[in-house]
């Protein structure tokens, strides 16, 4: 899926629309999209049809339900972020690295889905812990990740469902060494 935004904002202008409550939907964001650790986010973060060019959380606690889905976000990083409402991020392109390090903790009957996305840079899960259902599927990891990394922390209360991915899933290091 590529996305086709129909309209442009600012960083600032979607991040007013997510504290509202408010999807992001068919944008082109420009500037660093940040969402600071303050307290729990407590709204659902719906994301769809965009061009992010950086989106940045770090030490987030989303209580709703976060989906990004057919969208292109060219850098992003979700540091120990807990996704205790869920997380889906379907048909997506992410260009660079992908830091989801030491964050999960999704409840249990809230799914982490990764479906259908196509990650370019290496996608790093050390330290993660997965204490709800969490689906890997039908992704390309062309840097690979460690996401069945035996030696880093990354850890499933429930059993993880993965199939029909392409790239290397147990790399032991947090980035791929080229």
């Amino acid at each position: 899926m590529i996305p086709n935004p129909i309209a442009i904002a600012s960083a600032n202008e979607a991040k007013k629309n997510l504290v509202s409550g408010a999807p992001l939907r068919d944008l082109s964001i420009t500037g660093l999209l940040i969402i600071e650790p303050d307290e729990p986010w407590e709204k659902v973060v719906v994301i769809e049809n965009c061009i992010i060019e950086n989106f940045n959380c770090i030490m987030v606690v989303f209580k709703k339900q976060v989906t990004i889905r057919n969208s292109h976000v060219k850098a992003a990083s979700f540091h120990f972020c807990y996704f205790t409402g869920g997380l889906i991020i379907e048909n997506c392109v992410f260009d660079e690295y992908l830091d989801f390090n030491a964050g999960g903790h999704n409840l249990k009957g809230n799914f982490v889905t990764f479906n259908n996305n196509h990650f370019f840079g290496f996608v790093n899960f050390f330290d993660c812990w997965y204490n709800g259902e969490i689906v890997v599927k039908n992704n390309v990891f062309e840097k690979g990740t460690n996401i069945l990394s035996k030696n880093l922390l990354v850890s499933f209360d429930i059993p993880i469902i993965i199939h029909d991915n392409l790239g290397e899933l147990d790399i032991e290091s947090e980035c791929r060494i080229e």
